[in-house]
Formats: structure tokens, C-alpha cells, sequence
């Protein structure tokens, strides 16, 4: 039997090391005893249903990206809401564009992947199969959730308005609305006599680390509610400075919440 060559042997085995080491690109994440890094909430658009409620979180090693949880649901289809659950790989790549970056999700899964516009630290803005932007009136975007809040507490967004939320009875709620308190405006409650929801201290006010240079630079405005009864409550909100009066044409926002 022919010998095969020494430098030949050795490049086989290093191509063989090599193809060991590079992880399959559709291969299941084990995500269990990982700390997130980031959590982005939102409502995408939808086809045949009303409205994609998506819930991503991103894991990384030190610097490196190492896998994501997305849970999605289907909302209003004629089946009623229908969740999916997945994990993968993602990557984040710079767009040439000051403040914005592309975030893929599972890379190099041609069925599976997702591109999204990474806008600051604070919204990922959903894009085509194709990496372009879907239309400006669509529900568009995923904000950033604040670290503190914790995973089982539901999150509402600016493109959940409208929307009927069930709590338990001792439950939590936050809302995250974009604000420019810059300018003076802020987001302010439209009080309720028949309330069963309290709030829990004043808004806070996150702003984006990635455009602190710039001057006026929008932020989030997060609300922290607890659910002490059971009832039912709109909750109003209106976009305004807290010395001009509330008018017809002021803007606003309501969410319905069921506490039972």
C-alpha cells in the first residue's frame, strides 16, 4: 500500500480539525445556563394574521455572538394565537451607515434567516428576506428591554396599542414608549377612577448610549405597573408637555389590561 506523503497527511488532518470546529450554522443552541445579553420586544407585521407579538433575546460569550431565543406569536389567525419557539445562531455586521448595523439572524440558513436593523443600542428594525426596509406605516420595530425588568414580566410597545393583555391577580406590566423629554414632551396617564392597575413610581427615562453625543436624542420612556386586583382598565396615555392642556388632537395610546 502506497505511503501517503508527510505534508499531505498533515493537511488532511488540519482541513479535518478544521471542518470539526466550525458548528453547523443549523445546529440546535443549548442556550440553558446562559445570561442573556440583550431582550427586544415588539409586534412585526403579518400576512393572514393580525400581528406578529416577538419576543428576542440574544446571548453572547465576552464579545462573541452565541445563540438567541425567539419566541413569536401568531396573533388572530382562525385558529386563535398560535406560539412558536426557536433558538440559533446570529451576527452583527456593520452597515457602513453612522449608528446603524445589521443583525442576521441564523446566517448562512437560507430558510431561516431574518435580518433586522440594528438602530442605536435601543431598536431593531425588521427588514425583508432581502435586507431591505419594509414600508414606514408597518409595525416595524423591536425595542430594547431595561435589564432589570425580568423575563417572565410582560412587556408592552408602542405597536401593542389597542391590544387586550391578560395578568394574574399580584402580576407585573411594563410599557416602553419613545419619548424625546429633550424637547419637553413625555408620555402622561389619563387618570382612571375605576384603576386596577398602580403604578409603580415614576416613569423612567432610558436614553440611547449610542447617541448621547447628539443633542435632543430620543429615548424610551418605561412604566412599571402592578396588578394588586382583578378588573379590567384602558389604560390612556397622551404624548405631550406637561404644561400644555390635553386636546382632541393630542397624540395617544391605550392598552387594554385584564387582571383575573
Amino acid at each position: 500500500m502506497p505511503r501517503l506523503p508527510l505534508l499531505l497527511v498533515l493537511g488532511l488532518a488540519a482541513l479535518l480539525a478544521a471542518c470539526a470546529s466550525t458548528p453547523d450554522p443549523a445546529a440546535p443552541v443549548d442556550l440553558r445556563r446562559q445570561v442573556p445579553w440583550a431582550r427586544y420586544v415588539g409586534t412585526l407585521p403579518c400576512a393572514d394574521c393580525a400581528g406578529v407579538r416577538t419576543d428576542l433575546t440574544l446571548y453572547r460569550q465576552g464579545t462573541e455572538p452565541l445563540g438567541y431565543a425567539l419566541v413569536e406569536t401568531y396573533r388572530g389567525t382562525r385558529n386563535g394565537d398560535r406560539r412558536l419557539e426557536r433558538t440559533g445562531r446570529w451576527r452583527l455586521q456593520p452597515s457602513g451607515q453612522a449608528e446603524l448595523a445589521l443583525l442576521t439572524l441564523d446566517p448562512g440558513v437560507p430558510e431561516r434567516e431574518r435580518h433586522f436593523a440594528q438602530v442605536g443600542e435601543l431598536v431593531l428594525r425588521a427588514l425583508d428576506r432581502a435586507g431591505h426596509e419594509l414600508p414606514a406605516h408597518l409595525p416595524r420595530s423591536l425595542v430594547r428591554v431595561p435589564d432589570d425588568v425580568p423575563a417572565d414580566v410582560p412587556v408592552l410597545t408602542l405597536s401593542d396599542s389597542r391590544s387586550l393583555t391578560d395578568l394574574a391577580v399580584g402580576g407585573q406590566l411594563v410599557l416602553l414608549l419613545p419619548a424625546n423629554r429633550a424637547m419637553g414632551y413625555g408620555w402622561r396617564m389619563v387618570p382612571d377612577p375605576n384603576a386596577v392597575l398602580e403604578a409603580r413610581g415614576a416613569p423612567a427615562f432610558v436614553s440611547d448610549p449610542a447617541s448621547a453625543a447628539r443633542v435632543a436624542a430620543p429615548g424610551l420612556e418605561v412604566f412599571y405597573f402592578h396588578a394588586p386586583v382583578a378588573g379590567q382598565q384602558i389604560l390612556r396615555l397622551e404624548y405631550r408637555r406637561s404644561w400644555d392642556p390635553s386636546t382632541a388632537q393630542t397624540p395617544s395610546v391605550t392598552f387594554t389590561v385584564r387582571v383575573r
